[in-house]
C-alpha cells in the first residue's frame, strides 16, 4: 500500500518504520530540515519537505494515489491537512488523525471527524488512561490484552526470585503442573532478547513472561505463581498534573480509588483542585523525600505520567525507594522505554506514542484481523485472526503447517471454548485465532490466514 504520514516525528517515525519493515510505500511529509535530514538517513521512505496543509505539497506526496493518510502533527494541522487529503485523494482513501484535545473540536454535536474527511480519529490520552487503569487494576502483571470478548487474555508478568519452577525446562514445568498445559508462554523477554520458547527452554528469575489463555485460567496462574502479594490498589498517587493526570483522576474516582496529585507547579495546582473537587492536590516535587514519608508510598500504586520523562522516572525511583506497592511509569520518548523496562525500580512502563502507533497500523489491516496489540516493552504484537473463509491451511495438523519464523499461535477461540493448541491440533472454518509474532512475521501472516490465500 502507498502511505503518506504528515508528520516526522517520534511517532511518525514509529509509524514509518513499522510499515516499511511490513513492505508498504512510505512517504512523510515534514517541514523542519533538522528531521528532514535525519529521517534520510534512517529511513528508506520517500521525504518530502513542506507544510502539511499546503495543497500542492500534499500533491507532491502522491496523496492522489495513495490508500492511507495518516496525520500525526498538531490537532489544528493535522484536522486541515485531513479535510485536504480528503478532496485531493480518491474515494477510496483511509485517513487517520492523531488528536490529543478531542473534548474542543469534537465535545459538542457543530462538528464531527467525519467534516474534516477522517475515518479514524486517534486519542492518546484516552488510549493512555485506558491502559494505566489496566495496570492499576491488575496489581500483578505490566501488560495485559483481552481478546474475543474477554474470552481470551494474555499478560506479561515478571519471574521473582520465588518461583518454584526456576531453572527448569517448560515441559518438565507442564509435567508438574497441569495449568502450564492449559495456558501458553508464548515469549520470555530475558535483557534485551525475546525468546519465543519451546518445551526446552527454561525459565529464570527476573525474566518477563508473556502467556495466553482463558482469561480465568491465566487469573487463576498470575494468583498461583506470580502475585506480587497486592489484592487492589485503592490509594493511587498520581505524579504530574498534566491532562492525562486530570483524565485519569475523573476515571479512577468512578472506580472508588483515593487519588492524590502532587504538582510542583503552584497555579497548576490551583486549577486542578478547583476542577476535580475529590482529589487531594499537593504543591511539591516527587523526589522530596518527605512528602513521600508522610503520603505512606508503602501502601499505594505511583503513576508517574508528568510531561517530562526524566522526572518520571526519578518519581518511580524515588517512590519505590519508600516501598510503593506498584509504580507505573509513563515514558514519551519510545525508543528509552526497551532501556527502562529492565529497572527493578519500575513495574510497569508504556510509551503512548507506542499505543499510537498501535492504533494507527489497524488501518492497514484487512478486514479478518479483529484485533492487534503492540506490546510497549519489546518489539512484538498479538494479532486476532478471524478465519471466515475456506483457505488451504483449513483441517490439517498445525506441526504440517509452516508458519514464519518467530510465530506462535497462542490460543484458538472455537465458539466459547478457548484451545491451547499443540501439533495434533487443526484450524476450522469459524476459529479466531491469537497469534504471538515479531513484526517481520505479520504480512505473512495476513498471506496465509486471511482473504489474500496462500498455501502450506
Amino acid at each position: 500500500m502507498d502511505i503518506v504520514i504528515a508528520g516526522g516525528g517520534d511517532i511518525g517515525v514509529k509509524i514509518a518504520q513499522k510499515l516499511i519493515y511490513e513492505g508498504h510505500n512510505v512517504t512523510i511529509i515534514e517541514k523542519d530540515e533538522t528531521l528532514i535530514r535525519l529521517l534520510k538517513r534512517t529511513l528508506d521512505a520517500m521525504i518530502v519537505q513542506g507544510d502539511t496543509t499546503n495543497t500542492e505539497i500534499l500533491i507532491k506526496s502522491g496523496i492522489k494515489n495513495c490508500g492511507l493518510f495518516v496525520a500525526v502533527t498538531n490537532d489544528k494541522e493535522n484536522l486541515i491537512a485531513c479535510a485536504l487529503a480528503r478532496k485531493c485523494g480518491k474515494p477510496e482513501l483511509s485517513i487517520a488523525a492523531k488528536i490529543d484535545d478531542y473534548s474542543q473540536f469534537f465535545g459538542t454535536y457543530h462538528a464531527a471527524p467525519e467534516d474534516f474527511g477522517i475515518n479514524m480519529v486517534i486519542k492518546p490520552m484516552e488510549l493512555t488512561v485506558k491502559k494505566i487503569i489496566e495496570l492499576i487494576m491488575n496489581p500483578d502483571i505490566f501488560e495485559v490484552a483481552s481478546y474475543a470478548n474477554d474470552l481470551a487474555q494474555m499478560v506479561g508478568v515478571k519471574v521473582g526470585k520465588e518461583f518454584r519452577y526456576s531453572s527448569m525446562p517448560i515441559a518438565e514445568m507442564a509435567l508438574k503442573d497441569s495449568m502450564f498445559t492449559r495456558v501458553r508462554i508464548v515469549a520470555i523477554q530475558r535483557g534485551g532478547e525475546i525468546i519465543i520458547p519451546s518445551g526446552s527452554n527454561k525459565i529464570y528469575p527476573n525474566d518477563k513472561l508473556y502467556f495466553v489463555g482463558k482469561t480465568e485460567l491465566v487469573k487463576k496462574l498470575v494468583r498461583n505463581h506470580f502475585s506480587l502479594g497486592i489484592k487492589q490498589l485503592d490509594n493511587i498517587i498520581i505524579i504530574g498534573g498534566s491532562k492525562q493526570a486530570v483524565e485519569l483522576s475523573r476515571m479512577l474516582e468512578k472506580l472508588k480509588k483515593t487519588v492524590t496529585i502532587i504538582e510542583e507547579d503552584r497555579s497548576r495546582c490551583e486549577d486542578i483542585s478547583a476542577y476535580l473537587e475529590n482529589v487531594l492536590v499537593i504543591n511539591g516535587s516527587a523526589t522530596d523525600s518527605f512528602l513521600m514519608e508522610d503520603l505512606r508510598i508503602d501502601r499505594s500504586c505511583v503513576v508517574n505520567i508528568s510531561d517530562d520523562d526524566e522526572y518520571n522516572i526519578l518519581g518511580a525511583f524515588t517512590s519505590k525507594k519508600y516501598g510503593a506497592s506498584k509504580t507505573i511509569c509513563m515514558i514519551k520518548n519510545s525508543s528509552t522505554v526497551n532501556v527502562m523496562n529492565n529497572l527493578a525500580s519500575i513495574d510497569a512502563v508504556f510509551s503512548p506514542h507506542a499505543l499510537t502507533v498501535g492504533e494507527t497500523l489497524k488501518l492497514t489491516r484487512k478486514d479478518d484481523l479483529f484485533s492487534e496489540s503492540p506490546f510497549t516493552e519489546i518489539e512484538a504484537s498479538t494479532i486476532g485472526i478471524n478465519i471466515t473463509e475456506k483457505l488451504p491451511i483449513l483441517d490439517i495438523p498445525l506441526k504440517d503447517i509452516k508458519l514464519p519464523p518467530k510465530t506462535i499461535i497462542g490460543v484458538i477461540v472455537r465458539g466459547n471454548s478457548v484451545i491451547i493448541p499443540t501439533g495434533d491440533d487443526v484450524i476450522k472454518l469459524g476459529d479466531r485465532l491469537v497469534v504471538f509474532l515479531l513484526p517481520q512475521s505479520i504480512y505473512e501472516m495476513e498471506r496465509r490466514f486471511t482473504k489474500r490465500l496462500g498455501g502450506r
